[in-house]
């Protein structure tokens, strides 16, 4: 992957008035990498999306796309760009085709109608219903032909698998990765939906109350996760000797019942407590890793 930044934020900033959007954002996407920015409704991610695209413009800091600012170049930077915004507005009394049609022209090169064609029958979508007769799942195939129908430098999506059903989600997240792989396209995807993007995300970003608190890969993520550690003594008296040399700084979520004994500790910390635990003797032992869901959600951890 080249590590040519195609998007590139420096304490970027927007404010409705006093209410806070984003602050201090701060981000580097690569060509060719899909970048997933993740958090839940109200975290930022839109407003992220829209600054980028100077729909919104910002109070301060700065944002680039292709090197070039997202104000004083918008018009240039659409022309390498497509866009699936979060919500997706259409003429309600034209038919999907003539939608796709009216919209993809506006790209300077020309986009083949056998394209279009192609990807309604993928995702089953309905070319000459009009779009008032669509479901929101329907209509929001729409918006999946417009992104990926057009050959870009750059797709910016947002929230772009909401209304469809699980097959159509894998059917989408399938043909942008093959896409993404062939053209070496860059691809931002905002969702709060981790499990999906963790399937094509090369790295992630999480976002909370505007500000990005963790950029990383899917492996890095797991890797900074503790380890759950259950373990079975053969007697009480083991556990007890046990836990008096626990160091408790480095342990959490601790719980001791009988002879079981169950707790989280760091990767670092891990050779340590399998040294002190090859002391005893013990019936069984389970070390597993969380969830990355779980990870995810220990960033939104209400802090009382």
């Amino acid at each position: 992957m080249s590590k040519n930044i195609i998007i590139q934020t420096k304490n970027l900033t927007k404010y409705y008035g006093k209410s806070r959007g984003i602050e201090n954002f701060e981000l580097d996407i690569y060509q060719g990498e899909i970048f997933g920015l993740l958090g839940p409704n109200g975290a930022g991610k839109t407003t992220v999306v829209r600054t980028l695209l100077d729909l919104i413009r910002k109070t301060s800091g700065e944002a680039q796309i292709f090197n070039l600012d997202v104000h004083n170049h918008s018009t240039e930077i659409r022309q390498r760009i497509a866009y699936l915004p979060g919500d997706l507005g259409l003429f309600q009394d034209k038919t999907a085709r003539r939608n796709l049609r009216y919209l993809l022209g506006l790209y300077k090169n020309h986009i083949p109608i056998r394209r279009i064609e192609e990807l309604a029958e993928i995702f089953g979508l309905e070319l000459d219903r009009k779009v008032k007769e669509l479901s929101k799942g329907n209509k929001q195939k729409v918006g999946i032909v417009l992104a990926l129908a057009p050959e870009v430098d750059l797709l910016i999506l947002d929230e772009p698998t909401s209304g469809l059903d699980p097959l159509i989600t894998a059917k989408f997240y399938k043909i942008l990765r093959q896409q993404q792989k062939e053209t070496g396209s860059t691809v931002l995807l905002s969702s709060h939906l981790l499990g999906e993007v963790e399937k094509v995300a090369h790295r992630v970003g999480i976002i909370r109350e505007g500000t990005l608190v963790e950029v990383a890969t899917i492996h890095q993520l797991k890797s900074m996760a503790m380890k759950e550690i259950k373990v079975e003594f053969a007697t009480k008296e083991a556990l007890k000797k046990f836990s008096d040399q626990l160091p408790s700084q480095t342990v959490e979520s601790v719980i001791f019942n009988e002879t079981h004994a169950s707790f989280m500790i760091t990767r670092e910390q891990l050779s340590n407590v399998i040294d002190l635990l090859s002391k005893f003797e013990i019936f069984d032992i389970e070390i597993t890793s969380p969830a990355l869901e779980d990870i995810f959600l220990k960033y939104y951890e209400v802090v009382s």
